[in-house]
């Protein structure tokens, strides 16, 4: 699995999360918290002041080497959804790309 695929299988993980009634807090391992500053920190254009601390708080919780938990609510959870289905629309290739990326390589 590419980091790509990885990043893609994080995002809709989380996408499938916000679901949940709110407020509720987001637990996330030290390797989803990766993903998603990873994924906040591609998407500047969002303009969006939720995504820009959630690249800071995320980098946060990298240097601690641990998780995080990210307090979702009404009010971020569509910046939260609108960041990580855009990060899926950019990057999600159909199969018969990545197989055929696999072959030229």
């Amino acid at each position: 699995m590419t980091e790509i695929q990885k990043n893609i299988a994080v995002a809709n993980f989380i996408i499938d999360e916000l679901h949940k009634d709110k407020p509720f807090v987001l637990k996330l391992d030290n390797e989803q918290t990766k993903v998603i500053h990873d994924i906040a920190s591609c998407s500047h254009g969002m303009n969006s002041s939720y995504v820009q601390n959630l690249t800071i708080t995320t980098w946060h919780h990298l240097k601690n080497g641990n998780g995080c938990e990210l307090l979702t609510g009404v009010g971020n959870a569509d910046d939260l959804y609108h960041m990580l289905s855009s990060y899926i629309a950019k990057h999600d290739l159909p199969e018969s790309v990545v197989e055929s990326l696999g072959e030229v390589s």
